[in-house]
């Protein structure tokens, strides 16, 4: 079972970058980061996002999600980016950015490998709706269907609360003020 705490980060390249010379340069950060400390990251993969709200509306998004053990692996998780061998990939990447945001996300129900999701669908908690609750509101809504619930933690990150990743698109009610993305693997190093 992979652990249940994931650094995730939306990121888009500058103008006139290529879409294919951005990804080249992002799967070598992530094979150079997953070489260098395979005890650090249990997963990692960038996802190709249709657009969201807190990205950009002319330009390639990416999603890189980080599976790590716990809170504590955070900050080794960055300093393991920036440092050793693992910092001319970065900053190679990072050259080629333009903007980005970060969060930090907890699974709190299901298992679907990331490697398997092909939707993302970003939805909201009614505020006075016990956490319990929700979770098994959603559970009931999601039955037999292959996916995940992740929560934001700590309030890090421009995104709603909660995302649930799927094989198929969800139909939300509108009182989770739902938004799906379509996701495709596209930097996807082997565990």
């Amino acid at each position: 079972m992979a652990p249940d705490l994931a650094y995730v980060f939306w990121h888009w390249p500058r103008p006139g970058v290529t879409v294919g010379a951005y990804k080249r340069k992002l799967g070598s950060f992530q094979s150079s980061l997953r070489a260098g400390r395979p005890d650090l990251v249990a997963d990692l993969l960038s996802y190709r996002v249709d657009s969201l709200p807190w990205g950009p509306r002319d330009s390639p998004l990416f999603e890189d999600w980080y599976l790590v053990e716990g809170f504590s692996a955070l900050g080794s998780l960055n300093d393991a980016a920036v440092t050793g061998s693992t910092k001319r990939f970065h900053d190679s990447v990072a050259g080629d950015y333009l903007k980005g945001a970060g969060g930090v996300f907890k699974r709190v129900l299901g298992g679907i490998p990331l490697r398997e999701a092909r939707y993302a669908t970003w939805i909201e908690k009614t505020m006075g709706t016990p956490y319990q609750s929700y979770y098994e509101e959603v559970k009931e809504l999601l039955g037999e269907t292959k996916s995940d619930l992740w929560r934001r933690q700590m309030v890090l990150g421009p995104s709603p609360q909660f995302c649930v990743h799927s094989i198929e698109p969800l139909d939300f009610p509108e009182n989770f003020r739902p938004f799906g993305a379509k996701i495709r693997a596209v930097v996807n190093p082997p565990p």
